[in-house]
C-alpha cells in the first residue's frame, strides 16, 4: 500500500504517473505507423535532435519545450526534404543529421554551468521533473495525435501498404508523411522527461513491433500497442518506485521483456 499512500500525499508522484500513462498513449498511437512503414530509426533521430534544441534553450534561458519542438520540427523537415529530393535514402539522411544535432547539443551544453546535471537529466529522463504544465502539454499532444491519426486512418493505411498506388488514387502521400514526422516530433518532445534522449527510440518501436505480430489492421495494431505500453509502463513505474531505479530505462526493460515473452509464446503456440 506504500505507493497508494504516496500517490495520495505527494503531488510530484501523481504527476509522474499521469505523465507516464499519457506518454504510453501518445507513443502507442504512432508506434505501429513507424514500424509498419519501416521508419524505426526516426525515433532515435528525433530524440537526438531534441538534445540540440534543449541545449540552446537551457543556455539561452528560454522555454525548453519550445526549443525542443523547434529542433525536432527542423530535423523532421530536413529529413522530409532530403528524402523527397531522392539525394539520400531516409535512413541515410537521419544518419547524417543525427550526429550533427547531437554534437550541437553537446557543444552548447558545455557552456552551461550545470553541464553534467543538465546532460544526465535530458539523456536519461527525469520523471520527477514533471510539473502540471507538462501534463497540459502531454494531454494536448495525445489528443492531437489521436485525432490526426484516427481521422486519417484509411489514408495512412493506404500510404503504409502502397505509397505509389495511394498517390495514384489522389492521396497526398507527401502531406501524410510530413504530418507523421511532425506528429512524431511532438510526441517525442512531450515524452522527453519520461524517456530521455537515449531510450526514446524504444518507446516508439517496441509497441509497434509487438502489435505487428498479431494485429490484422492498423487500427487494431494501435490499440494493441497502447495496451502494451500501458502494461509495461505501469510495471516499470512500480518496480522503479519500490527499488529506486530510473523510471524511463526500467519501463523500456519491461517493454523488452514483454516483447520477448510474447515472441516466445507465439513460437510455442505454433
Amino acid at each position: 500500500m506504500g505507493i497508494i499512500n504516496d500517490l495520495a500525499n505527494f503531488e510530484f508522484l501523481r504527476y509522474s504517473l499521469i505523465a507516464t500513462l499519457l506518454v504510453s498513449l501518445s507513443t502507442g498511437i504512432v508506434s505501429p505507423i513507424i514500424v509498419y512503414r519501416g521508419m524505426e530509426f526516426i525515433g532515435d533521430g528525433l530524440s537526438h535532435a531534441i538534445f540540440a534544441g534543449v541545449a540552446v534553450a537551457v543556455v539561452a534561458n528560454f522555454n525548453v519545450f519550445l526549443g525542443a519542438i523547434l529542433a525536432t520540427v527542423v530535423f523532421a523537415y530536413l529529413i522530409y526534404r532530403l528524402n523527397k529530393s531522392e539525394a539520400f535514402h531516409e535512413s541515410t539522411a537521419i544518419g547524417i543529421l543525427l550526429p550533427v544535432f547531437m554534437s550541437i547539443g553537446v557543444i552548447v551544453f558545455s557552456k552551461s554551468p550545470r553541464y553534467t546535471t543538465d546532460v544526465t537529466s535530458y539523456l536519461f529522463g527525469n520523471i520527477l521533473m514533471v510539473v502540471k504544465e507538462d501534463l497540459y502539454f502531454l494531454v494536448a499532444v495525445t489528443i492531437l495525435t489521436g485525432i490526426a491519426v484516427f481521422a486519417n486512418l484509411y489514408k495512412i493505411s493506404y500510404w503504409i501498404s502502397d505509397e505509389a498506388m495511394a498517390q495514384f488514387y489522389g492521396i497526398r502521400t507527401n502531406t501524410i508523411k510530413l504530418s507523421i514526422l511532425f506528429l512524431t516530433s511532438f510526441v517525442v518532445v512531450s515524452a522527453l522527461k519520461i524517456a530521455g534522449v537515449i531510450v526514446m527510440g524504444a518507446f516508439l518501436v517496441l509497441p509497434g513491433v509487438f502489435a505487428k505480430m498479431s494485429a490484422n489492421s492498423l487500427k487494431q495494431a494501435i490499440f494493441k500497442a497502447i495496451n502494451f505500453n500501458l502494461i509495461s509502463s505501469l510495471l516499470g513505474f512500480l518496480v522503479s518506485y519500490y527499488f529506486d531505479l530510473p523510471p524511463g530505462p526500467t519501463i523500456v526493460l519491461f517493454g523488452f521483456l514483454l516483447l520477448v515473452i510474447s515472441i516466445s509464446w507465439n513460437k510455442w503456440k505454433d
